[in-house]
């Protein structure tokens, strides 16, 4: 029984968003108990600038994993034939595959690659996805300064 094309790349992009989704919710997890952890153990002159950085840090971090899973999935569908291909490229390496998932991931589209055949569906869905882990990290990244540097117009 061959399974179709788009079938097959539906359920690899599912299991990328889910475990990107995950992998996004945990770190974020492990960082909000680190902090909290942290304002009580630290004294407050010093707290400041490694709760930031350290938040800052693991969030590129993340992100960067983030987009080496959708890099792995996307080569590994280009490898395996018949999911589409990236125009732009005469052979594909893991590397490139990584770029264009950046270009993607980020929504920044540099224009020289383009997905073509069902591996669009990856392309498409792991724009949005990068759209909304890059949001969830900057509202976090928001409530942890706000946290940390609490502002006082009275001063």
């Amino acid at each position: 029984m061959v399974i179709p094309s788009e079938v097959v790349v539906t359920l690899v992009t599912a299991l990328v968003v889910g475990m990107v989704v995950v992998f996004h919710y945990e770190v974020l997890q492990l960082l909000n108990r680190l902090i909290v952890h942290w304002q009580h153990r630290l004294h407050e002159s010093v707290r400041d600038r490694p709760i930031i950085l350290t938040v800052m840090f693991a969030l590129l971090f993340a992100h960067v994993v983030e987009i080496w899973l959708f890099g792995g999935a996307t080569y590994l569908l280009l490898s395996h034939g018949g999911y589409g291909a990236i125009t732009g490229y005469t052979d594909v390496t893991f590397l490139d595959s990584v770029y264009f998932s950046a270009a993607n991931y980020t929504t920044v589209g540099w224009g020289d690659l383009a997905a073509t055949g069902d591996i669009r569906f990856l392309a498409g869905t792991e724009a949005l996805v990068g759209f909304m882990m890059i949001t969830w990290s900057a509202s976090f990244g928001y409530l942890v300064m706000a946290r940390t540097f609490r502002y006082d117009p009275g001063e």
